[in-house]
């Protein structure tokens, strides 16, 4: 299929740099919707050789599958991205205006529309174009930022071959400590669960410049016991733990936030849609939501982009606008297998995170085993068939209000205060009575840790 000129090359030739130049301020102005973070917090980096390696990574490990550059575009509203290894990713997605669309372009020119409704219409995929790309590059950046790692691939259609890159290291990541914020409110403890993360990156001296939260989990955190209590405390109210406390307003409770951790907290909430293969459309978050990331300061990487074939080796007839630095916008149009009119957008780039090490994430939804446990020499009982009683101490990271203990078979009795667990055992005392097992739990709804007991027989 060779690309020809576009069947209203007046109107391509008046209209068309103009609309790419517009397009390109809006999507780079305080007007655009959602906010593209990428485009403040990422430098450009041109790319001679096309290659994301030339820059220290910080021990970052990149693994890819491949697929050729070569590929052809794909015909859809999203960015399809393939990739070379070592190599940038390349973005790529075409609008067609068909037989009808054209023939109603050109019954609308013999009428006398004003020339500037039919630019419009005949250009109208410009700004598809360049959003399309824009958006993907967001995405791709946000859910970098927001899992140390990001999955570029193609799609059902296309076997799902990509690349996956991968930055942020394992050690800089922890997890909820009692329950989800979200799941759980009632026990989760967003407060701790937020320390310990800056714990981490100072026990690695690590500088923490800014946090970045998504809605749904800053609103969990605003709406919880403690977030309401940082409130209480940073307005120096007095409360104990049966106070009832109002849920806070966002602005005091970033403020809150600030004052307790340091730095100022972001909230990430953008929604973009996308095609599926089939042709639905489905709306992605990209940003991870139960995911808090601590960065070491606002620009956190490079926006790296290189330069496309067809910019240096254009095409006879096909007109050619560039929006900003690196998306190449294409007009042409061609007659095989049916006649059509085409809008398309190329881009060789990749957002890449730098100082990984400083990077750090807390899993809000996400709990390690252990919440509630107990010494490994109490994990396992022993009573003689006498009447006997044993205390034991149970370590929580939670409140330990929460918790409550139950013991499977009737012949023992617990009983909790605080952290300190009573097992009380009725004594075996029946004529060869055979020895006997139960199972303690301690439990505060989500977690829980089991105790065996086990008493002697009555011989």
């Amino acid at each position: 299929m060779s690309k020809q000129q576009s069947m209203f090359p007046e109107i391509v030739e008046k209209y068309f740099r103009k609309v790419v130049t517009k397009v390109t301020e809006k999507y780079n102005g305080e007007k655009q919707k959602p906010v593209l973070l990428y485009k403040t917090m990422l430098t450009e980096e041109y790319s001679a050789d096309l290659s994301w390696e030339a820059a220290e990574l910080n021990n970052v490990i990149l693994a890819a599958d491949v697929v050729s550059m070569d590929a052809s575009i794909p015909l859809k509203k999203r960015g399809s991205i393939g990739t070379a290894s070592g190599k940038l990713a390349k973005v790529a997605l075409k609008f067609r205006k068909g037989e009808k669309e054209i023939t109603d372009l050109n019954i609308m020119a013999s009428r006398g529309t004003k020339e500037n409704e039919i630019a419009a219409k005949t250009l109208n995929d410009v700004p598809r174009c360049i959003g399309g790309i824009e958006y993907r590059n967001e995405m791709l950046f946000e859910e970098a930022l927001s899992t140390g790692s990001m999955c570029v691939e193609y799609g059902e259609d296309n076997d799902g071959v990509g690349i996956r890159v991968t930055f942020v290291p394992e050690k800089n990541e922890v997890n909820a400590l009692v329950a989800d914020w979200v799941k759980h409110p009632n026990i989760a403890t967003p407060r701790e669960d937020v320390q310990q993360l800056f714990d981490l990156a100072d026990d690695n001296q690590s500088v923490v410049g800014l946090a970045m939260i998504s809605k749904k989990y800053f609103e969990a955190f605003r709406k919880s016991r403690s977030g309401k209590e940082l409130v209480a405390n940073f307005e120096r109210r007095d409360f104990t733990d049966k106070t009832v406390l109002p849920t806070p307003g966002k602005t005091v409770f970033l403020q809150a936030l600030e004052d307790e951790y340091g730095v100022e907290f972001r909230i990430v909430d953008n929604t973009f849609k996308v095609q599926l293969p089939s042709g639905k459309e489905k709306s992605v978050r990209p940003w991870v939501d139960a995911n808090i990331v601590l960065l070491p300061q606002e620009v956190i990487g490079r926006f790296v982009y290189g330069t496309l074939a067809e910019e240096t080796n254009p095409v006879d007839g096909v007109k050619y606008e560039k929006s900003g630095s690196a998306i190449l916008i294409s007009k042409y149009s061609h007659n095989e297998p049916a006649l059509e009119e085409l809008t398309a957008g190329q881009e060789l780039a990749l957002p890449v995170l730098d100082g990984a090490n400083s990077i750090y994430i807390l899993h809000a939804n996400v709990v390690n085993e252990g919440a509630i446990s107990v010494e490994e020499e109490n994990a396992s009982l022993s009573f003689s068939n006498a009447k006997s009683t044993k205390a034991i101490e149970v370590d929580y990271r939670g409140a330990e209000a929460n918790l409550t203990a139950f013991a499977d078979d009737d012949f023992v009795t617990v009983t909790l205060k605080g952290n300190k667990l009573t097992i009380a055992c009725a004594a075996n005392s029946a004529d060869k009575a055979p020895a006997r097992n139960t199972v303690i739990t301690v439990t505060d709804g989500v977690n829980e840790c089991q105790i065996g007991v086990t008493q002697a027989a009555n011989e």
